[in-house]
């Protein structure tokens, strides 16, 4: 799972609430103006809000159970919409307008933000030539000016929520002292490295480095320095990895690399070349930074959980040996 894929997923959880809202509130308020059309003898209009209660009602279904389907509400929730909408402003006249604004509020939280542009922009398109035609003109500019403002507001609404979860997600999913991914990800990644392999056998390599003496760094020198250090790293490694790599910082002194499509002995090469260039930056200024590391490359079959332990058990191998050094 890259950061793409965990936005979208969030996003899709987001709008599975929001649409099972709106499908809720228009089953609670729908269902009784459809009941009364038919018993005021309102057939065509009894049978279009029907629809639209029995199309809320799938949304509803489905969305309870974890299912989101965009072109079921974009192709046919919206058209039943604007076609009742229409529909109802022929037959009843002014009244149906004060329908119009929930229904273009509802687009924005059932559709993502494009899709509910692309709905609204066609609302307005058709229902603006009807009222222009229906409704008295004092009141038709009235209705215009009220509709277009509820439009961008939700539009504006729904870019800056938008904006603000994906800063929300950044933040979640980042360490913020290095930039580099966090555990959060870090399970699902592995996991979907697993299936991948699995299916494709491209290899995959994982190596682990622990920050040597890290902690009389620390002690020593104070938090400052340490931190100092961590960052240093963290930017040496996002400037030596492939764009299909991942750098994670999943402990205190502990960064992890995922390898895409590399074999164990270009996986310990690798590593042995950031170690060897780790010593050479000049993170602190009066001593040298070195890291050990652990290299394991995926076996067919094996678990995510097993591939990170063999790791975590060569990096202690490779501590006990002496640091400054890579076991694989």
């Amino acid at each position: 799972m890259d950061t793409g894929t965990y936005s979208a997923e969030h996003l899709t959880n987001l709008r599975l609430k929001s649409t099972l809202g709106v499908a809720v509130i228009a089953l609670i308020f729908l269902t009784p103006f459809a009941i009364n059309h038919f018993i005021q003898a309102r057939y065509l209009l009894g049978a279009g809000s029907m629809a639209i209660v029995v199309l809320c009602a799938i949304n509803a279904w489905n969305c309870f159970y974890q299912r989101y389907h965009e072109p079921l509400i974009f192709w046919g929730l919206i058209p039943a919409v604007i076609l009742f909408l229409v529909l109802a402003l022929r037959e009843q006249g002014v009244i149906i307008t004060y329908w119009c604004y929930p229904a273009v509020v509802s687009f924005y939280f059932m559709l993502h933000k494009r899709q509910a542009l692309i709905a609204n922009v066609i609302f307005l398109a058709i229902v603006f030539p009807q009222t222009w035609v229906l409704l008295e003109p004092t009141f038709m500019l009235r209705f215009m000016v009220t509709l277009l403002s509820v439009s961008a507001f939700s539009a504006i609404f729904v870019h800056i929520i938008d904006k603000q979860q994906k800063v929300l997600e950044q933040h979640v999913i980042t360490d913020p002292l290095t930039g580099l991914f966090n555990r959060i990800l870090l399970n699902d990644i592995l996991e979907q490295t697993v299936h991948q392999n699995g299916r494709t056998a491209i290899p995959m390599t994982l190596i682990e480095f622990d920050v040597d003496h890290f902690k009389v760094i620390n002690d020593t020198l104070g938090h400052a320095d340490g931190d100092r250090v961590l960052r240093g790293i963290g930017e040496f490694f996002k400037t030596r990895v492939r764009r299909a790599d991942k750098v994670f910082r999943i402990g205190g002194e502990e960064f992890l690399i995922l390898l895409y499509d590399t074999d164990a002995e270009a996986g310990k090469r690798l590593a042995t070349e950031l170690c060897h260039a780790i010593a050479t930056l000049a993170l602190l200024p009066y001593s040298t930074v070195t890291v050990s590391a652990g290299v394991a490359t995926l076996e067919p079959g094996e678990h995510w959980e097993e591939w990170m332990k063999r790791c975590d058990e060569n990096l202690y191998q490779a501590k006990k040996d002496g640091r400054n050094r890579v076991a694989a």
